[in-house]
């Protein structure tokens, strides 16, 4: 791939980001004011956890089936282990962890605002670990179109799937939202089956070998994305039980707002995925370049979310979530980070360095658990905000550092866009697509 076809299939993914951007604003903005704060905070909670327990069960996998897809192993082996190692297995957690919360569990805040619905999520676990399975596939074998596809039916079918069901049924607003949300991850499984039938062999396949090199890969891997999911979603855990759902609900929209940024690094990992893990010659000079571009795009887009932020939260969820605002605010400097570290982990795992990544983002984790736990009580969500962008920034910085040593360059080169990027940007933008 050469870095004007890379563009073009960057300009193509930073289209369909934007297509989702507007349709998950427009869903956030309508669960926000028809739900109100409290009921937007147990909404939050209840589809927070199916990542947090798909990510305890077969985190790793993900990162595995990518790996040995982008090497073109036989597809029909890959599907088993996502079946039997990322669903059978996520299932069978899920239920041990809701029936310990149920009998154990029966004085914790959490347990209380869940009450029975924590049963859906041994439909939605299974779910979430299936179409992110599929997901992956289709990008690291190079079927950007595809992912692309899914992931604006992933953003639209539940918006569509809301508006239907709460013009039927006003005076179930949450039940409403919750069918909606689990439909769509289940069309999304099946679209995503389907399309990925059409090009491959999905009959099922055992293959011991392969099982155990999945394994290998997978064990090395799982807690760099477990410990991932507990940065990035376990503030919801602990506001939810320090702080209650109203606070949470705030938190929430602070979240939504901020990780629409979150286009930038996507659009520009998705169509490099393939290239990533499979390091062909040219990643010493493509790897820099998109570290250069997406964090110039990130910069900007940071700077303007926080000019513009509080009148978007007010303007879109009402004056209920203006408290938002500064959680917003300290959440920005992560989103930043972000950008560079979904890059560098792809580069990283490509080089073969699970087990590097796993073991700084643990390290991260581990801080983002103190933070929040000295944080919280004492700053409420700004707290968990803060922890958050702290621990992202520091795994950040860390993982730019294993990649400079590994690559040999220099980090003067990752930064922000050099003079040189600008001719070839220019002729991309100019050209007609083919």
């Amino acid at each position: 791939m050469s870095r004007s076809h890379y563009l073009r299939h960057l300009l193509l993914s930073m289209g369909t980001r934007l297509a989702m951007i507007f349709l998950r604003l427009l869903r956030n903005v309508l669960l926000a004011r028809i739900l109100g704060p409290s009921e937007r905070g147990l909404f939050a909670l209840l589809s927070t956890l199916p990542d947090l327990l798909s990510a305890a069960t077969s985190g790793g996998l993900n990162a595995a089936v990518g790996y040995q897809a982008a090497k073109h192993k036989p597809m029909a082996v890959l599907i088993s282990q996502v079946l039997v190692y990322g669903c059978l297995l996520a299932a069978l957690l899920t239920l041990l962890c809701v029936a310990l919360m149920r009998e154990f569990g029966t004085a914790l805040d959490v347990t209380i605002q869940l009450g029975l619905l924590a049963w859906l999520l041994l439909l939605a676990v299974p779910l979430t670990v299936l179409k992110s399975g599929l997901l992956t596939l289709h990008n690291a074998t190079g079927n950007v179109g595809a992912f692309n596809t899914l992931r604006l039916i992933e953003s639209l079918a539940p918006l569509l799937l809301f508006l239907a069901l709460f013009w039927m049924w006003q005076s179930a607003a949450l039940e409403a939202a919750l069918i909606s949300w689990l439909a769509g991850i289940s069309l999304v499984a099946v679209a995503g089956w389907v399309w990925l039938a059409r090009n491959h062999d999905l009959g099922l396949c055992w293959d011991r070998a392969g099982q155990k090199e999945l394994l290998r890969y997978s064990a090395r891997s799982h807690p760099d994305l477990l410990f991932q999911q507990v940065i990035l979603r376990s503030d919801y855990l602990f506001i939810g039980a320090l702080l209650g759902s109203t606070a949470l609900g705030h938190y929430a929209m602070a979240s939504a707002a901020a990780e629409l940024l979150l286009i930038v690094p996507e659009a520009v990992t998705t169509p490099l995925m393939k290239r990533l893990l499979q390091q062909d010659k040219d990643m010493a000079r493509l790897t820099p370049f998109a570290l250069r571009l997406t964090a110039t795009v990130m910069l900007c887009a940071c700077l303007s979310m926080a000019l513009i932020g509080e009148w978007l939260i007010v303007i879109l969820f009402g004056s209920a979530y203006q408290p938002a605002y500064p959680a917003l605010l300290a959440l920005l400097p992560g989103l930043f980070g972000l950008c560079y570290a979904s890059i560098l982990r792809l580069d990283l795992l490509g080089k073969d360095r699970p087990g590097a990544v796993s073991l700084l983002m643990g390290l991260g984790a581990l801080l983002n658990l103190a933070l929040n736990l000295v944080l919280i009580p004492r700053y409420g969500i700004v707290g968990a905000a803060a922890a958050s962008s702290i621990a992202y920034l520091a795994v950040t910085v860390a993982l730019l550092r294993l990649y400079c040593q590994l690559s040999g360059v220099p980090v003067l080169q990752t930064l922000l866009i050099l003079p040189s990027d600008l001719a070839p940007l220019r002729q991309m933008l100019q050209r007609r697509p083919a």
